[in-house]
């Protein structure tokens, strides 16, 4: 059992390792979060299933709207935080959503 151990530790450890994040990878990320650059973002949704049509909206606002930023402000600063391995920065909100 020991023995198993002392041979699957360094694989574990080198499986684990974390990966090298590239400037496309980081630039792919931020643009999922660029949607809340401003402070607010929506969405809808429609659909038909078996119990007829369906509809889904909702809205978020969090405390950068108190600081907005432009698309491309956000963009340089979320590739440079994610390239530097800086953590997300905290913000505060909330959400709204409706089933019609």
């Amino acid at each position: 059992m020991i023995r198993a151990i002392t041979y699957f530790a360094p694989l574990l450890a080198v499986a684990c390792a974390p990966v090298a994040l590239t400037r496309d990878r980081a630039e792919r990320l931020c643009r999922e979060e660029s949607g809340l650059a401003d402070g607010v973002q929506g969405s809808l949704g429609v659909g038909v299933g078996s119990r007829g049509a369906a509809g889904k909206v909702g809205i978020t606002i969090t405390d950068r709207v108190f600081n907005p930023q432009g698309e491309a402000e956000f963009m340089a600063d979320c590739v440079a935080r994610r390239m530097s391995g800086q953590p997300r920065p905290t913000t505060a909100g909330i959400t709204v959503g409706a089933s019609l």
